[in-house]
């Protein structure tokens, strides 16, 4: 695991990388903002009135999913045979008015120079939303949904086979290709498959990133400072 900090290689990840691939929440936003944590307590809340369970037991239930099939609707869906989109337009329809237009962030996106792209287990309506929000929705060429992954979840491979086509990866360019993301075991796969990964530091996922060091390249406290400290060590 590369910390750049101590990294004094001059790379220039510019020509280094044709195609950088971000996930969404927790990622592209500050995860200490605690943002998603609201859309998980939506997702509580619909599972209670739906199977009329008490918060424990729909709490439960909720991870129980999560923890088995790497989505909590996954599991819903398979198990409970659950209808999808009731589902998500209730977990997303929380307010995001702390998500200001980010010109810093606009700012490094815009020195990128490859193709950047979205991947989440969300849906594309969430991640515009986020994204307009910030200010950089037209910075991305192609959002990767939930829906575009047959409602196959990071970090099931099926998920990742799926954006490697819609993206136009393949085994010639795939190590030109690289990931961000919160979630450490979500960069496994990727890895794997041959892209490049970077970590978003965070204390929820530390105890996993470091079991999972040998598939993490790269590693920063947030998506500003990794991005920045990349493009600081491009060479000119």
């Amino acid at each position: 695991m590369k910390l750049f900090l101590n990294n004094k290689d001059t790379i220039d990840f510019n020509e280094q990388y044709d195609q950088w691939i971000f996930d969404l929440d927790n990622t592209i936003y500050d995860f200490n903002l605690g943002l998603f944590s609201r859309v998980s307590s939506r997702m509580t809340e619909y599972i209670k009135d739906f199977f009329d369970l008490n918060e424990v037991d729909a709490l439960t239930l909720q991870r129980n999913m999560y923890k088995k099939y790497g989505l909590t609707l996954r599991g819903l869906m398979i198990e409970k045979k659950i209808d999808p989109e009731p589902f998500l337009e209730f977990v997303h329809d929380v307010d995001f008015s702390e998500l200001d237009e980010d010109i810093t962030l606009k700012t490094l996106l815009g020195k990128i120079k490859g193709k950047k792209s979205i991947y989440t287990n969300a849906t594309f309506k969430h991640a515009k939303n986020i994204l307009r929000s910030m200010g950089i929705f037209e910075e991305f060429e192609i959002i990767f949904d939930i829906k575009d992954a047959n409602y196959i979840a990071k970090p099931d491979l099926n998920s990742y086979l799926m954006m490697k086509k819609k993206l136009g990866l393949n085994d010639s360019n795939i190590s030109k290709s690289i990931f961000f993301e919160d979630t450490a075991k979500n960069l496994k796969p990727a890895s794997e498959l041959g892209m490049s990964t970077a970590w978003i530091e965070n204390d929820f996922n530390r105890k996993e990133a470091d079991s999972l060091r040998e598939y993490i390249n790269f590693t920063g406290s947030d998506i500003k400072s990794i991005l920045s400290n990349m493009l600081e060590f491009e060479k000119r």
